[in-house]
């Protein structure tokens, strides 16, 4: 019986020794992650194991402005970002070919509503065009800040007849409770947020979608999770089963979303009688993706040549990495 039970301690004691070693044998992930509901992916991943499942600790740091993100990709102070714009992302990749790559893609349209058009309650505009002399927020980067000025302009504004400002999508529901400005180009949650406390109404979704593709029910693939080219190269396993564990979160996001929108408690502004309402972006995995995804996402590229926003589109087939 002594026998046994040393054999059965030296068992006990070498299993604990392997789950030791797979805890601290974890590959560490700097992510950039922001409390917006594009990023819920990573949430998902993160709290209900699937990074860990895969052998990944991420180390989150929150980094609201893109422009910020995308600085950060460039001199490899991150490894990952939740969600680049493809407009940031393609600026960085001129200046640096292959920092941003993308491992999945985001789609907004009408019903898959991300960056919206929202006006303050009292405000009377019940349409772009008759934002002419409004203070206007917008959710900050190139890409939020360009699209939000091809909008107005496609509606028959010039810079000029507005006054457009930069912040945090989390402050627009205060600054516009205030009436310090009149409307904003803001994200989810926060424009359900708005909604359901009656200080906004939206005035038009499906803005990119309308605006690139000529149809605000269309697929507008503008960006999406991404990793540098640093990371790829130099360790391209772990980049694998980073992915891995987003294709993960991405399938529960897709089959089962309103168990997906529970991440945004906590992870978001948004609060437990308003999470139900929220709608949820289009999420693929880039080996999903179809060729008119694709296409979608270039011919946004392609339009911020247009309007100036980029000096080049670039092709973005070279920057869409599959595993």
């Amino acid at each position: 019986m002594r026998r046994l039970g040393i054999c059965l301690s030296a068992t006990i004691l070498q299993s604990l020794a392997l789950c030791t070693g797979s805890a601290s044998a974890l590959d560490k992930v700097v992510v950039s992650a922001n409390r917006t509901s594009s990023n819920l992916p990573y949430y998902i991943a993160e709290q209900r194991g699937y990074f860990r499942e895969f052998g990944i600790e991420p180390d989150q740091k929150s980094i609201v402005d893109n422009s910020l993100v995308i600085t950060a990709m460039i001199a490899d102070q991150i490894e990952a970002a939740a969600a680049v714009l493809a407009i940031d992302g393609m600026n960085a990749n001129l200046k640096k070919p292959g920092a941003v790559n993308w491992i999945a893609m985001n789609a907004q349209n009408d019903p898959h509503r991300m960056e919206q058009f929202v006006v303050r309650t009292g405000y009377k505009a019940t349409k772009l065009s008759e934002l002419k002399g409004a203070r206007i927020l917008s959710a900050p980067g190139l890409g939020n800040i360009s699209m939000a000025k091809a909008a107005l302009a496609l509606a028959g504004l010039k810079e000029g007849d507005y006054q457009l400002d930069p912040m945090d999508p989390n402050q627009h529901i205060n600054v516009l409770t205030s009436g310090q400005y009149d409307a904003a180009y803001t994200l989810e949650p926060g424009a359900t947020m708005m909604k359901k406390a009656g200080v906004a109404s939206t005035l038009q979704g499906g803005v990119i979608a309308q605006v690139v593709l000529g149809d605000p029910k269309a697929n507008a693939y503008v960006g999406g999770a991404a990793l540098t080219g640093t990371f790829l190269k130099n360790r391209p396993d772990v980049a694998k089963r980073y992915a891995q564990a987003w294709g993960k979160a991405v399938a529960l996001i897709n089959d089962d979303p309103d168990e997906a929108r529970k991440y945004l408690l906590k992870n978001t502004p948004i609060t437990e009688d308003v999470v139900k309402d929220v709608p949820l972006i289009l999420y693929t995995m880039t080996s999903d993706a179809s060729a008119k995804d694709k296409a979608n996402m270039q011919a946004y590229l392609d339009f911020a040549v247009k309007i100036g926003a980029l000096t080049e589109s670039g092709d973005i087939l070279k920057y869409i990495k599959t595993f």
